[in-house]
């Protein structure tokens, strides 16, 4: 028989599931922090899809002079 994640943390005590939930969101910040630097210089790969169709950020105008 297999588990799944969900059943074997549905099985945890309410502070056991708090802490794995809490170390999960870490991971994927982390990772998240990760892929951004990993996304070459100028590129959409790193940004939240809300934000590439946004215009470049005022600083980026300011400077064009």
């Amino acid at each position: 028989m297999t588990i799944n994640v969900e059943e074997k943390i549905a099985k945890l005590d309410p502070v056991q599931r708090r802490k794995v939930e809490e170390r999960a969101a870490e991971l994927i910040a982390a990772e998240m922090r990760q892929h951004e630097f990993r996304s070459p210089p100028g590129s959409d790969a790193g940004r939240s899809p809300a934000l590439r169709d946004h215009p470049r950020p005022l600083e980026s105008r300011a400077s064009d002079g």
